[in-house]
């Protein structure tokens, strides 16, 4: 009988990365878990070998039947804006239905919180809540790491997205982005290095290690520099100029303006050693800057 690793978010990013490297590695059987089984995306896991459910967030009965049977479980929330339950109430569905199933290990995909870091100036309900399902999750007593994810650098590559890179009439890269200059800024390569984290952190449950990443927190970041550097790297690896458009005040995406504002005053991660040691010890090879830039970025601008 297989070992299932339930996953959710699979059709998004995050998920994604874990799903196809569980596929890979072939310790435990994804199912992967989507509120469409019939996209397009789920029916490519679908191929690859995944299992494919649907699931509500929302939802705790349908939470609980998504992880039910399952050995372990990979964890992920999103912003809600509009109707809906929070993202704590989500996080906290999760933990309360992988207790009540008995799931062995859950990894829980979070980020800092901004509100209590800045004396609460600022407050962004994507970050906080999940910083409080970090709580919650601790004091539940169910085996758990926590991964802390930093800015993706998929976003210079997704054309839903603001800060995605494009070439104008002289060749030149552009972009606009909301970092305030000067800002340390963390990144993460989510589709290179996210699946291998969670991967390697299942793999170390399995080889019997749980007591060496159960309660713990890892930082999965590519690179931790002032963007500034960020931009030189584009430069120097594109050979092409870099022009930025750097924006100010309202952002879309209610909170992520102040989450910007926030990390410029109180860096994340300041006390993190990059690559993280915990997961390079356990084998994750991260990818870097360059090699986004090279495999992925030039590609995306057709370079």
């Amino acid at each position: 009988m297989s070992r299932i690793a339930t996953v959710f978010g699979a059709t998004g990013l995050q998920g994604g990365s874990v799903v196809r490297q569980l596929l890979k590695d072939g310790t435990f059987k994804p199912r992967a878990v989507t509120r469409n089984p019939n996209s397009g995306v789920s029916k490519e896991l679908v191929k690859l070998g995944a299992d494919v459910v649907e699931g509500d967030l929302s939802s705790y009965d349908s939470i609980k039947k998504a992880i039910a049977g399952a050995e372990v479980v990979f964890a992920v929330t999103f912003p809600v804006h509009g109707e809906g339950r929070s993202e704590l109430e989500e996080g906290k569905f999760i933990v309360e239905a992988a207790k009540d199933v008995g799931v062995k290990y859950l990894v829980w995909s979070s980020v800092p919180a901004i509100s209590g870091t800045s004396g609460g100036k600022y407050r962004a309900s994507f970050l906080d809540d999940k910083a409080e399902v970090d709580t919650y999750l601790r004091a539940s007593g169910l085996p758990h790491s926590i991964v802390y994810t930093g800015w993706f650098l998929e976003n210079w590559t997704r054309k839903e997205y603001p800060d995605c890179a494009s070439l104008n009439e002289k060749g030149e890269i552009t972009f606009k982005a909301r970092w305030v200059p000067g800002t340390e800024a963390p990144l993460t390569w989510i589709e290179r290095d996210l699946g291998p984290s969670i991967s390697a952190l299942f793999n170390a449950y399995s080889a019997g290690r749980l007591a060496e990443i159960n309660g713990k927190d890892f930082a999965v970041l590519s690179a931790k520099l002032p963007i500034e550097n960020w931009n030189k790297v584009m430069e120097t690896v594109s050979g092409r100029k870099v022009k930025v458009e750097w924006l100010q005040g309202f952002y879309a995406i209610p909170g992520l303006g102040e989450a910007y504002d926030a990390v410029k005053e109180v860096p994340f991660y300041s006390d993190r050693q990059v690559p993280d040691p915990g997961l390079t010890a356990l084998g994750v090879k991260f990818g870097t800057l360059e090699e986004f830039v090279r495999t992925e970025l030039k590609a995306h601008l057709g370079l």
